[in-house]
């Protein structure tokens, strides 16, 4: 299971493979333009959970894959952002920190 609500919170199964298509609004990336999406245990962690970098974009989408290797951590509420780094050197955060939530799955195999 996946799903995001309307506040951004993510909450996905342990173990599933998601695929987020992230929109860029009002502005069309360049080259060098990176798109980070970044998972944290708590805001003050130092460490990431997980990191995607996403450095193409089709027609202004940015398709960040996550796949079981990343979501097979442990059960919990972690916190994920959404950061657009430009190749000008500008940095706009696309997603505040935001609930990414792991829940526990019923089947094994």
């Amino acid at each position: 299971m996946f799903t995001i609500n309307r506040k951004n919170e993510i909450k996905l199964t342990q173990g599933d493979t998601a695929f987020l298509d992230i929109t860029i609004t009002n502005y069309d990336p360049v080259e060098g333009d990176i798109l980070y999406f970044t998972v944290k245990k708590d805001i003050t962690s130092m460490e990431n959970t997980i990191q995607k970098k996403i450095t193409e974009f089709d027609s202004n989408v940015a398709k960040v894959v996550l796949n079981t290797l990343d979501t097979s951590i442990d059960i919990d509420t972690y916190i994920y952002d959404i950061q657009l780094s430009l190749a000008d050197g500008r940095v706009n955060t696309v997603i505040l920190p935001t609930a990414f939530e792991i829940i526990p799955g019923v089947t094994h195999d």
